[in-house]
């Protein structure tokens, strides 16, 4: 009886989590300096690779948040968080997914550095 209790229970507490929901208008990806210039964004190198990429603004910066898929950019948490502390987020002002950020996934922070 043991061996399926736990299946089930499991089932039924992992179903009643809801899935992050991507914004209405996520920012497509820019490939080109024109576009981005037209897009109001900053054309540039975001990373370590010798690569320029667009940085554009987030029309939801500063909206509450518990996981990026909530938001254009990151969900990011408030400074002085705990990595593994669950916290409530705000969406980054801008795409920029470079350098040492503090994410947030399902409303837990975790430090996440892309070079």
């Amino acid at each position: 009886m043991r061996k399926f209790v736990v299946p089930v229970l499991f089932a039924l507490l992992t179903g009643c989590s809801q899935p992050a929901q991507r914004p209405s208008n996520p920012v497509q990806p820019v490939a080109s300096e024109s576009d981005c210039l037209q897009r109001g964004g900053q054309w540039m190198q975001l990373g370590r690779a010798p690569v320029k990429q667009c940085l554009l603004r987030t029309a939801d910066a500063g909206k509450a948040c518990s996981d990026s898929a909530q938001c254009e950019g990151l969900c990011l948490a408030p400074e002085g968080s705990q990595d593994g502390v669950v916290v409530g987020g705000t969406c980054a002002a801008d795409t920029n997914k470079f350098g040492c950020k503090q994410r947030l996934r399902d409303g837990v922070a975790s430090t996440v550095c892309v070079d």
